[in-house]
């Protein structure tokens, strides 16, 4: 029973940090911590800026992955072949880009399209990476997560570092519930972490300076 509940955590878990959930987190997260004019968002546009990213970096993805289940492209929505994991990746890559282009656009929240950029580059080189080896994409979401709240914690320590506390828990907990499913071997969810991680966190450093 005790191992039943365990990995009932552990699915829970994996659902809500799901890597096409990590931008709307990071969002909710800045909001929540960050005050709106340091953000460069309009009081009047913060829900409809969620909305935006939810739309674009969860719902369309997720509804072309899911077209791709119907007609067999991908086996199930874990897919568990390496194979099978390229063209979602691609997929969630080009959506990432067009939320990425909107905010830059619209001069929307630098902090979030920055992230937005590096979540692009992590999908195309986790697809990359795929090719050959079945990487852990969870652990590489919330690798970008705690790499984007590490660098916004280095450059401004006294507003992001509860962001970057929280970031840590999350990853730590993710990466226990991916090998309680036996989803991923341990050297796949530590790559994963430290590929988020390093990309994110140096693009924040590298743009910060």
């Amino acid at each position: 029973m005790h191992i039943t509940l365990e990995k009932q955590f552990a699915k829970l878990f994996s659902v809500f940090f799901h890597p096409l959930l990590i931008p709307i987190w990071v969002y909710l997260g800045l909001i929540w911590q960050v005050d709106l004019i340091m953000l460069r968002i309009p009081y009047n546009v913060v829900w409809k800026l969620a909305g935006l990213i939810f739309l674009t970096t969860f719902m369309l993805p997720l509804s072309i992955i899911m077209l791709m289940l119907r007609f067999k492209m991908i086996s199930s929505l874990q897919m568990p072949m390496r194979q099978e994991r390229i063209a979602p990746l691609m997929v969630t890559a080009i959506f990432f880009f067009l939320t990425y282009y909107i905010l830059k656009t619209l001069q929307i929240a630098p902090v979030l399209y920055v992230y937005m950029l590096g979540a692009t580059l992590l999908a195309v080189i986790a697809s990359a990476i795929t090719l050959w080896w079945k990487i852990s994409l969870h652990m590489i979401g919330v690798g970008a997560l705690t790499g984007a709240f590490a660098g916004l914690a280095i450059l401004s320590p006294n507003t992001f570092t509860m962001l970057l506390i929280l970031a840590i828990l999350v990853s730590g907990l993710t990466g226990t519930s991916r090998l309680i499913l036996s989803a991923h071997k341990p050297i796949e969810v530590y790559i994963g972490f430290l590929t988020g991680l390093a990309l994110v966190l140096n693009l924040f450093l590298w743009i910060g300076n």
